[in-house]
């Protein structure tokens, strides 16, 4: 290249070597005292204007050929014909100086040169869930599972977010309310990296929320938190929090109120980090640590997709919300479907019912809540069965009494095929002790809770097992009834149950 270099060089007519330029005194001494030699007649090694135009043009014919040559050779070849780069001009020259400009090749598009924290550049697509009331982008190799629900005539969705290998990175959890957990030992927790968002926040929920935690909530922003305990543990999420560096916390809190009429947002790794690191999705041996990963595409990934989200209400309306003055209870009810309030308990017992029917009228659900007595009864001899879960889900009902009875929602089968009679089933709401999952016999699969405000509280499609209850042949009916139209109401509606007093 030096070589191809050199003889480019050599080929510009207006380059001289400075050695070979008379000096200028000399030369004048000389005009002046050699009275032999025109004043207007230049020094033989001085060139005329024309003759260098004359050797520049047979010049630059042999530097097209040598151009070309070089190109031939894979050579990229540069010539200094012209200035292309702005160099200096000297001082007081006369000659107008302009910025070098490079028009682009349409056949070419520069990318970056991979570092250690540089991965190549990859397609990223653009998600919108189900309830259309998020959108986020995440890199094209990276999925996104869904589980909608409606809770009293709205819609919610959790969004795991998976990476090419199918690992969970991050959860979007678009949900009613969330209930805090206590606090053991407080850690000082410190932000590491934060953006603003352009998101709304609901303003009689961010006074209300400030006003629980004394101190005021933060803009809605995309977070790297690090809690300090023996290791240093972080997350990567959306949040609220607003603390200063050093703060002692019992856990780090990772969600947005977000905007009117759309859900509580939580959006990262985790929801709530604790601060013993117990559910830290990072861990780290120092803060320094903590801060390279920063550097890395997975970090990088992470944030670019948390910060994309946007927010707006949602357009499904699959239901309406049915309420009671009468039970005190209100729930998210199927298009379609019909509900209303029907006699329930005893003078001794008093409670409150509902029937909820489908399209064509038939019983599909009932709703008891109100005094009761204990679960009882006993299996007969060679009467027990096996048990099996195939569905469960979290209820609407997050009160303390719920936290501590376990509510949840479910869907068992009672396997009796061994004795011609199929597989018995419940679906609807169960807590720590109906919902053990163990060997029994039909009389003692019970879908209640116990616990509630009022005692007993059961949302299924029926409490107890009874005669001519609906069985299945097989536990593969069983499981294909999860995909059908009804299950799908069912679970909607008894999952959406909240108590209104």
């Amino acid at each position: 290249m030096d070589a191809i270099k050199n003889l480019i060089s050599a080929t510009d007519p207006l380059k001289t070597d400075p050695a070979a330029v008379p000096d200028a005194e000399t030369v004048l001494g000389k005009i002046v005292t050699d009275r032999s030699e025109a004043v207007d007649k230049m020094p033989p090694n001085v060139r005329s204007l024309a003759d260098a135009k004359r050797q520049r043009a047979v010049r630059i014919a042999g530097l097209l050929t040598i151009a070309a040559a070089a190109v031939t050779a894979g050579v990229l070849v540069v010539s200094n014909l012209g200035t292309l780069t702005g160099a200096p001009v000297p001082a007081n020259s006369g000659l107008v100086t302009s910025a070098a400009t490079v028009t682009p090749s349409a056949s070419a598009t520069p990318t970056a040169t991979p570092t250690a924290s540089q991965a190549p550049a990859v397609p990223w697509k653009t998600f919108t869930d189900s309830t259309s009331q998020a959108t986020f982008e995440l890199p094209d190799s990276w999925t996104a599972i869904e589980t909608p629900t409606m809770i009293a005539g709205k819609a919610y969705n959790s969004v795991s977010v998976r990476n090419s290998g199918n690992k969970q990175v991050a959860a979007l959890n678009l949900v009613y309310d969330r209930t805090i957990g206590g606090c053991a030992a407080p850690k000082p927790v410190a932000v590491l990296d934060s953006v603003d968002l352009d998101i709304p926040q609901k303003p009689d929920k961010v006074a209300e929320f400030s006003a629980l935690k004394g101190s005021a909530l933060g803009p809605s922003r995309f977070t790297f938190t690090v809690i300090t305990g023996d290791r240093v543990y972080g997350t990567v999420a959306l949040s609220e929090e607003q603390k200063l560096p050093g703060t002692p916390v019992c856990q780090q809190i990772n969600g947005i109120t977000g905007p009117s009429n759309v859900p509580f947002v939580d959006f990262g790794d985790v929801w709530a980090m604790a601060a013993d690191g117990s559910n830290a999705p990072l861990v780290f041996n120092s803060v320094a640590e903590a801060r390279a990963y920063m550097q890395t595409q997975e970090y990088q990934d992470m944030k670019r997709m948390l910060i994309s989200l946007s927010l707006k209400p949602s357009n499904v309306a699959t239901s309406s919300l049915f309420k009671s003055d009468k039970a005190n209870v209100q729930f998210s009810l199927p298009t379609g479907w019909t509900a209303k309030d029907v006699p329930a308990g005893t003078a001794d017992f008093p409670a409150s019912g509902i029937e909820v029917a489908d399209e064509s009228g038939r019983k599909v659900a009932h709703l008891y809540y109100g005094s009761g007595g204990g679960l009882g009864g006993a299996c007969g001899p060679n009467e027990r069965y096996k048990m099996t879960e195939l569905d469960t889900a979290p209820s609407a009902l997050n009160g303390a009494w719920a936290q501590s009875a376990g509510v949840r929602f479910s869907y068992r089968v009672l396997d009796q095929s061994a004795v011609g009679k199929g597989l018995s089933y419940e679906v609807g709401l169960v807590d720590k002790s109906s919902g053990q999952l163990s060997d029994t016999c039909p009389e003692l699969m019970y879908t209640v809770v116990s616990g509630a405000p009022k005692g007993t509280l059961s949302f299924a499609d029926r409490a107890s097992q009874g005669s001519g209850a609906p069985t299945f042949a097989t536990m593969e009916d069983a499981k294909t009834y999860m995909g059908t139209p009804e299950y799908a109401k069912l679970k909607e509606m008894i999952t959406s149950l909240q108590l209104t007093q």
